[in-house]
């Protein structure tokens, strides 16, 4: 990943390198930001310029042996450390038992979510875990920087999500953040650097990555051909993930057919029709788990729709012709009385899809479930 091949961020792209230049290198560093922003790929951008052998003024040269070997994520001197799950019995688990998998999913996608990364497992996943990144990992950590650099002038320790790092793992990577090795550097890249220990944090040179403008990903989907309008929807519709983004259109999903089936649903809920809410939850069992989260997803999105519709300045809306129709005759059976019901219900089928449960039983029950919330009264009237 070349600096010149993210969208955006030039102020940031401009103090890495800087900061390189003049050689003000942290021996540990934060990159965080929002799901689908461009922390990852900042972390890896600034990597390779690190121990690119032939930098330019502003990014990589691209072709000197290091930079070849960063195109594949397979530099000898850059190590990987991401959230796993124990499968098959597995008493000992580390990134990399997993790695030639995990650089695959981000190769692919470096604006990938933690989510997605997880749902690779498959059925293995059968409690729904979120990936942890365990005590051994540090272990395995801590054998590695002991040892001679390969051939880079800095050895690059990446921590991907290390808010998933359990008690141990953390306690353990403490002291390395501390005093680390000469040539060892760490770039930690998180979602949730809230929830990391204070003793950590305060070890760390924070990197502060904000979502992407509509400017950077109009500029970035130019190669898609999507026109404005297109990009605008996404952009909306996945609240300016540029992961989700990509994953939609990989997978040729339009907004429309979202919209469509979510206000079927909500039609047929409504009415109560058993008959047909049969039929539809028959259809969407059969396309597949990531599109029925991603279904529970938008549908909670509209349902925030209804509520910014009915108690805030409809300027705020984030929605198209059709979705601002809809939710304009729906939202006055959305309320405060139902609403956290309503979204609390869509987000635990969320979990039990993670889980792998039953799609046609899990979404008939939260059907049933929908159907009681919009029944709710409302005990005050909205003017």
């Amino acid at each position: 990943m070349l600096f010149k091949e993210i969208p955006g961020n030039i102020k940031v792209k401009k103090q890495l390198v800087r900061a390189i230049k003049n050689k003000r290198i942290s021996h540990a560093q934060l990159f965080s930001g929002n799901s689908g922003s461009a922390k990852l790929a900042l972390a890896f951008a600034y990597a390779r310029y690190l121990n690119c052998d032939n930098k330019s003024r502003e990014d990589s040269c691209g072709k000197c042996p290091s930079c070849i070997k960063y195109n594949t994520l397979s530099h000898p001197d850059l190590h990987l450390i991401f959230p796993v799950l124990k499968v098959g019995g597995a008493k000992v688990v580390v990134s990399d038992n997993f790695v030639n998998v995990w650089r695959d999913f981000i190769l692919k996608n470096v604006y990938e979510s933690l989510n997605s990364w997880i749902d690779t497992f498959g059925t293995e996943n059968k409690t729904g875990e979120k990936g942890v990144i365990y005590k051994d990992e540090a272990i395995s950590i801590n054998k590695k920087v002991t040892l001679k650099n390969f051939e880079a002038p800095y050895r690059v320790v990446l921590i991907w999500m290390p808010e998933q790092m359990n008690t141990e793992a953390s306690n353990k990577v403490l002291k390395l953040f501390e005093e680390p090795p000469i040539g060892t550097i760490f770039l930690l890249v998180s979602e949730r650097p809230n929830i990391l220990l204070s003793t950590i944090t305060s070890r760390l040179q924070k990197t502060q990555i904000h979502d992407f403008r509509i400017e950077d990903m109009i500029d970035f989907f130019k190669k898609d051909n999507l026109s404005v309008e297109r990009i605008k929807q996404l952009r909306n519709l996945t609240d300016a993930d540029l992961g989700k983004m990509i994953q939609l259109i990989e997978e040729g999903i339009e907004d429309g057919e979202l919209f469509n089936n979510f206000s079927l649903w909500m039609r047929l809920t409504y009415k109560m029709d058993v008959a047909n809410i049969s039929k539809w939850v028959d259809s969407i069992s059969a396309m597949g788990r990531k599109y029925q989260k991603l279904l529970l997803s938008y549908a909670i999105k509209m349902i925030r729709e209804c509520l910014i519709f009915n108690f805030a300045n409809k300027a705020l809306l984030k929605t198209n012709e059709k979705e601002a129709a809809f939710i304009s005759k729906f939202a006055p059976f959305i309320h405060e009385n139902n609403s956290v019901i309503i979204i609390e219900e869509l987000e635990k089928a969320i979990k039990s899809i993670n889980r792998n449960a039953n799609a046609k039983i899990l979404l008939f029950e939260l059907s049933l479930q929908i159907i009681k919330g919009l029944k709710v009264k409302r005990k005050f009237v909205i003017n």
